[in-house]
């Protein structure tokens, strides 16, 4: 009896412990992938956990006063790395329960399956927060092409704040579905193709809609911008302008990251979705379509790993806030390695005069 078998008659079991009639079910299991998806995806998830782990310090570490726009970049790696560590977890535990499946007890198998289901389900909700903090930048690039006089005073501090505590509410709002779903599994240990199918549609109704809003917006953005290059001597002359659209340019590539990485996910999602309520049963056998879409998978996990390299290599600022984390690690190593040193260490005030000085030069997102 291979592992797919063995889940689904331990769940059978499952359900006639727990008193629930067999016919009255209708029961979709889809065998589990082979142990080397785990591992790939193990090993997506965890590197994207690390880089966006560091890349959010790195971002603290940015010279003040932040700007606008680093505090809608922040927002984006927070939620990054949020949520790439929600699927880690998810997939972490599945790792290990395909590995040590027959050795686990009914009670562990259930209670397994059950943070699987609640993580998988909260962290795919949480994919919004992903995407709408892509599209706070593009809305932010939008603002200040089109408006340029009138950004600060449209876009204030507190204004942003209030924008960033209802966007996140609304996370909160799209993962109580999650929950509901996770917690509904964890009581009957029966995941239906209707559980499923609305998991599926977590992802892919808000996605598609934030996605086709962004990519017009984005396009307004960016035919204004090219009109304006179109005269070099005016576009010349305006350094903000310069700066701001090397900023569009960079919200473009980290737009275009999550259409194109994001894209064959949300097709093999809406296809699954499909064959999960036309014809549940035959998923199972269908190993061509399980391989797409686990292949689908990883490339939209490839996305946590590419958002910390777009910001990190385009823009002077993120890369000054790595500057200075790295050598506020030297200096950290090298107290635990000479402590009798580290007075004179903490006197020395370079390191903080050195990063304001090439903050204070204005290189990027000098807009307070």
């Amino acid at each position: 009896m291979d592992v797919g078998e063995t889940i689904e008659t331990t769940l059978a079991t499952l359900r006639n412990t727990t008193g629930t009639d067999n016919s009255s079910v209708e029961f979709l299991f889809i065998k589990l992938p082979p142990i080397y998806y785990w591992n790939a995806v193990v090993v997506y998830t965890a590197i994207g956990c690390l880089e966006t782990f560091v890349s959010l310090i790195a971002l603290l570490h940015m010279p003040r006063p932040f700007s606008n726009f680093q505090y809608l970049l922040l927002n984006l790696a927070f939620a990054d790395f949020i949520d790439v560590t929600l699927f880690l977890i998810a997939f972490s535990i599945s790792h290990w329960m395909h590995v040590n499946f027959d050795e686990l007890s009914i009670d562990e198998k259930r209670r397994s399956f059950c943070v699987i289901t609640t993580m998988t389900t909260t962290a795919i909700a949480m994919i919004q927060s992903v995407s709408l903090g892509t599209f706070a930048l593009v809305i932010n690039q939008f603002i200040a092409i089109t408006y340029p006089l009138r950004y600060n005073s449209i876009v204030t501090k507190g204004r942003l704040l209030v924008a960033l505590v209802l966007k996140w509410a609304l996370i909160a709002i799209l993962v109580i579905p999650a929950l509901l779903l996770g917690g509904i599994y964890c009581e009957t240990s029966v995941y239906t193709p209707a559980l499923s199918a609305l998991n599926g549609l977590l992802l892919v109704v808000p996605s598609l809609i934030v996605s086709a809003v962004m990519f017009i917006i984005y396009a307004v953005i960016y035919r204004k911008v090219r009109t304006t290059l179109k005269n070099p001597v005016a576009a010349s002359q305006n350094v903000t302008f310069q700066q701001e659209a090397k900023l569009v340019v960079t919200t473009g590539i980290l737009m275009g990251t999550v259409l194109v990485l994001w894209f064959p996910s949300m097709i093999g999602s809406i296809y699954n979705i499909y064959r999960m309520i036309v014809a549940p049963l035959e998923i199972e056998n269908d190993t061509t379509t399980t391989l797409i879409g686990l292949f689908m998978q990883l490339i939209f996990f490839t996305n946590f790993i590419v958002d910390p390299l777009v910001y990190g290599i385009r823009l002077e600022v993120v890369r000054q806030g790595y500057g200075r984390l790295l050598r506020k690690v030297k200096r950290k190593l090298s107290w635990c390695s000479n402590p009798v040193g580290s007075n004179v260490m903490h006197t020395n005030p370079t390191f903080d005069s050195r990063s304001d000085s090439v903050a204070s030069e204005g290189t990027l997102m000098s807009r307070a």
